[in-house]
């Protein structure tokens, strides 16, 4: 710039190119630094699950044996946990082919509960009028009773009369017209 190559430009616009390119250059380090900072930590972020465990077993137990162990024990688990899930579903099918059975013998039983009342209302309706019957029967019957007795009376009366006027024949005589 003091060799007079670049003519035109002013000190003060060649100063303020140069303090732009530090800045640029501060600046495209930092963004180059940041960019390496989240490279590695999405790197560490998309690590397998089996490796941060290895790790974890690495740190707690020291061996790769446990690991193994562990791993078997949660895919054991899982399995068993899956068959449960599988019989549980299945029971709740049961359970419910159960119920709706018990709601359709349900409704049977109160269909069937409400014709035996209506049945049971039907007799006691009859009954009762059998019961009137009866009592208007009881009543002519005891009438019926009452003159009878009084016509066996009249009956044992005339049967004395004639008795006594069978006695003495000559005192016969016919009634009067």
């Amino acid at each position: 710039m003091g060799n007079g190559t670049v003519k035109g430009l002013s000190v003060n616009a060649k100063t303020l190119i140069l303090v732009l390119l530090f800045v640029n250059v501060g600046f495209a380090s930092k963004m180059i630094n940041k960019y390496y900072a989240m490279k590695e930590s999405g790197y560490i972020r998309e690590k397998t699950f089996k490796e941060q465990l290895e790790q974890r077993v690495m740190k707690a137990f020291g061996s790769m044996e446990e690991l193994n162990k562990m791993v078997v024990d949660i895919t054991r688990q899982k399995e068993e946990a899956e068959k449960v899930a599988a019989s549980a579903k299945e029971q709740d099918e049961q359970a419910r082919l159960i119920n709706k059975k018990l709601e359709d013998s349900k409704t049977k039983l109160e269909e069937e509960k409400a014709r035996l009342q209506k049945e049971i209302w039907e007799l006691e309706d009859s009954l009762s009028t059998a019961k009137k019957t009866m009592g208007n029967k009881d009543s002519e019957i005891n009438e019926i009773i009452k003159k009878l007795e009084l016509v066996e009376k009249e009956n044992a009366s005339l049967k004395k009369q004639i008795e006594e006027q069978s006695k003495t024949p000559g005192d016969w005589n016919l009634p009067h017209q």
